[in-house]
């Protein structure tokens, strides 16, 4: 089995980065509450250029700060544009030190974990590594870096790791070299997490947060999320999984089979009208093809070489109109979602699939408390056929509409009445319907 090099996981998803300097401490600010919404940090009440918009399991970058006290703020931002502080705490920075600012727990408990050490770096043949257990809902965990098959005979790296707790037995320095981050509920030797192989580099100096795994083809509890100075990555277990969603969105074709390879899907087979699909795969590319049920022959959509990555969720609209099989104008509709809950409001993503509306020009997209429309409820202009957007939207009742956009009356060609919680995901979908006009279609079954 060939290793990978957790460099090149890192990538390049730097939000804030600095030099080290001589002396000066360095301030790095962790987003680790699964269901908290994008967070603005601040210090001494000044949002950090780069930290406007943090979203979850995202670490900045190293910032340089001069010796002294300074009030670290985290803002979550709220549906509507506002914001409320949901951490604030006067924090001392001495010099030659390092400082992570870690916001985990629920949104509703959320709270800050302050790990501080050293500056000195590893030397060049080494590895340091820190670690945190961010995960509300496990328990203590044991860690394991052996290479062995089997951890049965072996004693964890660092073990009884409970959660937010800063071990005094961290950080640690390891050689450089090739290792397998494992992760048990402490004292037992049934494995959550198998980071599989990874080719650990001399002189990186690490920051692993393990936090909860909210990710599409959930497998393992937890991410680890590994930050490096200068940015950081997700680290998946090597067996996580991918959801695929697939939405029938065509009202004058029959229903319809995913097929992979020419072969029909199990769980992605006789999908009607209306109707959303979910499943997990395996991480792969793929020959995908959708087909008429009653006759595979007839395939409507044809998507070789599709990838799909682990961790993520895709979903694939059918839109467009069946007419004849020889005149057929459906295509797939791809959308990576973002399908994590978020605590404060609920999430509405909105889909143009109606091919009939777009016949007719742009049209707008309005929501109201009390079923009255004007200029006032449109919170999406100028939509086109096969346009979507999400809306982070307050929990409450609502009536829906599309109205057409050089429509000076605001007279919906369509509408529809919508319950949203917060924490909710939802779906709403305009399309064509059996009898020629249009239909929204509420889906609140986040896969």
């Amino acid at each position: 089995m060939k290793a990978n090099s957790l460099a090149l996981v890192l990538g390049s998803t730097v939000l804030l980065t600095g030099c080290l300097l001589e002396d000066e401490p360095q301030l790095r600010v962790t987003h680790a509450s699964s269901d908290a919404p994008l967070v603005a940090i601040t210090i001494n009440g000044k949002v950090v250029d780069g930290l406007e918009e943090v979203d979850y399991q995202v670490a900045s970058g190293f910032l340089n700060l001069e010796e002294g006290t300074y009030n670290i703020g985290v803002e979550a931002l709220l549906a509507g544009g506002e914001k409320t502080e949901v951490i604030g705490a006067n924090l001392d920075f001495a010099p030659d030190m390092q400082y992570d600012i870690i916001a985990l727990n629920s949104a509703a408990d959320i709270e800050p974990v302050v790990l501080s050490r050293e500056s000195i770096g590893p030397e060049a043949g080494e590895v340091r590594i820190d670690v945190l257990h961010a995960h509300p809902d496990v328990s203590g965990v044991d860690i394991y870096l052996a290479t062995d098959e089997t951890i049965d005979g072996v004693e964890p790296s660092v073990g009884g790791l409970e959660f937010k707790i800063d071990s005094p037995d961290l950080p640690v320095t390891i050689s450089s070299g090739t290792y397998r981050i494992r992760v048990t509920l402490a004292g037992e030797k049934s494995v959550v997490f198998d980071s599989g192989e990874l080719e650990l580099a001399g002189g990186s100096d690490l920051m692993i947060t393990a936090v909860p795994n909210v990710d599409g083809g959930a497998v393992s509890p937890v991410n680890l999320l590994v930050a490096d100075g200068e940015g950081a990555a997700i680290l998946r277990n090597k067996e996580e999984k991918a959801t695929v969603r697939v939405v029938h969105a065509v009202d004058d074709a029959p229903e319809v089979d995913v097929l992979v390879s020419g072969s029909p899907v199990d769980g992605l087979t006789m999908i009607a009208f209306r109707e959303f699909r979910s499943l997990d795969l395996e991480p792969d590319s793929y020959d995908l093809s959708v087909a008429a049920s009653i006759d595979n022959s007839l395939v409507v959509i044809d998507a070789p070489d599709t990838s799909i990555e682990a961790g993520t969720t895709t979903s694939i609209y059918a839109v467009g109109k069946l007419n004849s099989v020889t005149d057929s104008t459906i295509e797939p509709l791809v959308i990576a979602e973002d399908l994590r809950s978020v605590a404060l409001y609920g999430k509405v993503r909105v889909v143009h699939a109606s091919p009939t509306a777009g016949d007719l020009g742009l049209v707008d997209i309005h929501a109201s408390a009390d079923g009255v429309f004007d200029e006032t409820t449109a919170v999406i202009k100028g939509v086109d056929f096969k346009d979507t957007a999400t809306l982070n939207v307050p929990a409450g009742t609502y009536f829906l509409a599309v109205i057409l956009a050089s429509d000076g009356t605001f007279s919906p060609a369509v509408e529809a009445m919508a319950m949203v919680e917060d924490g909710g995901v939802y779906s709403v979908v305009a399309t064509d319907d059996f009898a020629g006009g249009l239909v929204l279609n509420v889906d609140n079954s986040a896969p």
